[in-house]
């Protein structure tokens, strides 16, 4: 997992520079909402995601980028009894979901002059990683997902290199195997570089 990471940040690293003056690096405070099986596992509001995103500019108003996210999602259950196998485990529970989903970004914007609406489609992987602990006992199971993303935002100049960033996107990744599907809704907002 930390290799594909590295290789991805690597890659966004000499993407950015390779393109500088056609390049907007973005980085993004992201709380998100869990819904259907994510929110059977984990509910509630996460405060704890982020997301770095470079978009090069393929036309006045047409971009395209690379996105990486990192979101956990947090829940205490419990106490309550826990089936594993042939073992009953009484206990308070504590989910875990890691989302790292890493998409190719294409988006659309309708330029008006100090502030920027825009919409936008991401596809690619992410990786998910279920963990429930309960006492000394912690269960563990991730898998590598098809993921999309679409996206409304608003960009806001501050000053000529420097743009507040505000975004809604819905992420998805249909169910894989006995892995269940995910989806959440994230709002960023952030601060870009151009």
């Amino acid at each position: 997992m930390k290799k594909y990471i590295l290789i991805v940040l690597l890659s966004f690293a000499l993407y950015s520079a390779k393109a500088q003056s056609y390049t907007e690096v973005y980085v993004n405070y992201l709380p998100s909402i869990p819904f259907g099986k994510t929110a059977d596992f984990t509910s509630g509001i996460s405060p704890r995601g982020v997301d770095f995103e470079a978009n090069r500019f393929i036309g006045d108003d047409l971009s395209v980028g690379i996105n990486v996210a990192w979101l956990i999602f947090r829940e205490k259950v419990g106490p309550e009894l826990f089936e594993l196998n042939d073992l009953d485990i009484y206990g308070t529970q504590f989910h875990y979901q890691n989302m790292v989903p890493i998409d190719v970004v294409f988006k659309k914007y309708f330029i008006t002059g100090t502030y920027t609406p825009y919409l936008g489609i991401g596809a690619g992987i992410q990786y998910v990683q279920q963990r429930n602990d309960i006492g000394v006992f912690s269960l563990t199971d991730d898998k590598w997902l098809f993921h999309t993303a679409p996206e409304l935002g608003v960009l806001l100049d501050l000053n000529p290199s420097a743009t507040l960033s505000l975004k809604a996107k819905y992420n998805y990744s249909p169910k894989g195997g006995d892995f269940p599907s995910t989806s959440y809704l994230s709002f960023g907002v952030g601060l870009g570089l151009n």
